[in-house]
């Protein structure tokens, strides 16, 4: 049995399903501009922002995988829940995330249509405890 890459929810990222090939993952910091009466402009800080992850990868459906990983991944994102993110290795827990875009590109196509790559792409967005 193939090791899980990645949870996202239900959904395993592996090499029997999508195996992304790069995770990118970017964070940003809140700054509020503060306006002052004869001086430049000063920023205050007020928190971190939301990390954004976008995992991007292949699937070889006549290998491994199928043609519907990316139907799932949407059917996931569809349901509008926030989702848990769990690393495969060590099992770290990333926290809660919404599935905020998934892209795919078929190629390698065959005389019917059918791909032999589907390329993929899905974007993450932290959702932000309440606790």
């Amino acid at each position: 049995m193939a090791k899980v890459m990645m949870m996202l929810g239900f959904y395993p990222f592996m090499l029997d399903t999508a195996a992304y090939r790069q995770l990118k993952r970017g964070s940003e910091y809140r700054w509020q501009q503060m306006d002052r009466i004869g001086r430049k402009p000063a920023q205050q800080f007020v928190g971190p922002g939301a990390d954004q992850i976008t995992l991007s990868g292949e699937i070889l459906p006549e290998w491994k995988g199928g043609r519907h990983q990316v139907d799932l991944m949407r059917a996931q994102a569809g349901r509008g829940k926030p989702l848990a993110l769990l690393e495969g290795y060590g099992g770290f827990i990333l926290g809660t995330w919404v599935i905020l875009k998934v892209e795919e590109t078929k190629s390698e196509l065959r005389s019917d249509g059918a791909p032999r790559v589907i390329g993929f792409s899905v974007t993450l967005k932290e959702y932000g405890e309440d606790g």
